[in-house]
């Protein structure tokens, strides 16, 4: 049986930004909403550590926005010190808030690149010249920690290409991984489509090979003579069916999401699939209603449920 050791950790829905292609991980929050409180919070990650857990990411919303983030990671590191603890952040929340988080034990920090031109940002996010600035402060914060990063780009359409070739020429030999996406919210796109884009704007690559990842899918990773490094999302959760529930999905068909992970919602829901709210098991609820025990149990009982025998994955 396949015990996932990823979770993704949708710490708030607050967010400076208003970007059309943000998908939340599926969860239904409004903006207005934080997540946990802290104490209600810790417990459950400290649960899904105990089981088997080996890789936490927290998002949003904007999770740079929580005051109590650091507060979260210092416990969890203080726990497990070799947990690989990352976040992904639009880069627009102060800096002093990201330094904090690495001064607690934060292990990397991935940054979503919302247009990397000021006009492009600007059409983006709606957000002015501040706030592009304070995006390109963080992201010569990252680079100075000489940690792995990664800088994510939602790839909506050709009309994208002008800027996406200059953000690709201008980090071209940089030590960074950036991994363009194709919007989730247009069917229309995909990894081809992504694919093709590249190959107009740089030309075949010198290096193509697939990146394996211990706790998710592979990725497709495509290299430049000029040190360019490109990753693309080129399997599905669809394809690979990881999850019982996968074998009858209305949805598997048109299923583009390309990480194998579990989700915490904002309220604590717990969720093998970003498109399939339906799954949920509120381990928070249990937790409060019936003790530590009894949401134990609920996590094993649902992986149990979720997971699909590796048998069946190979048929």
């Amino acid at each position: 049986m396949h015990q996932p050791s990823y979770l993704r950790v949708v710490i708030n829905a607050r967010c400076t930004l208003s970007c059309s292609y943000c998908h939340q991980e599926g969860d239904p929050a409004t903006a207005a909403l934080d997540g946990l409180p802290t104490a209600a919070l810790l417990p459950l990650l400290q649960l899904a550590v105990e089981n088997g857990v080996q890789k936490l990411k927290f998002l949003g919303g904007e999770p740079l926005l929580r005051a109590d983030l650091p507060e979260i990671i210092a416990s969890l590191r203080q726990r497990s010190p070799r947990l690989d603890i990352s976040l992904i952040t639009g880069g627009v929340a102060r800096p002093g808030a990201l330094n904090a988080c690495f001064d607690a034990g934060l292990s990397r920090a991935n940054l979503s690149i919302h247009g990397w031109s000021a006009a492009a940002f600007r059409e983006r996010t709606t957000k002015g010249g501040a706030a592009w600035a304070t995006r390109n402060a963080t992201l010569d914060l990252l680079r100075s920690k000489g940690r792995f990063l990664k800088l994510n780009y939602v790839y909506r359409g050709p009309h994208d290409e002008p800027d996406l070739a200059a953000l690709l020429s201008d980090l071209a030999g940089a030590p960074v991984v950036i991994s363009v996406l194709d919007d989730l919210s247009n069917p229309a796109l995909g990894p081809d489509a992504v694919i093709a884009a590249l190959l107009r704007l740089r030309g075949a690559p010198t290096t193509r090979r697939a990146e394996p990842d211990p706790h998710s899918l592979p990725t497709l990773r495509l290299g430049w003579g000029d040190g360019l490094e490109v990753e693309v999302k080129d399997h599905h959760l669809g394809e690979v069916a990881p999850w019982t529930a996968c074998g009858t999905c209305p949805v598997r068909g048109a299923c583009r999401e390309g990480i194998t992970a579990l989700r915490l919602s904002h309220d604590g829901q717990l969720r093998p699939c970003m498109d399939r709210p339906d799954l949920s098991v509120s381990l928070h609820s249990v937790w409060s209603e019936a003790g530590p025990r009894a949401a134990a149990a609920a996590w094993r009982c649902a992986i149990a449920g979720w997971t699909t025998p590796a048998r069946r994955l190979a048929a």
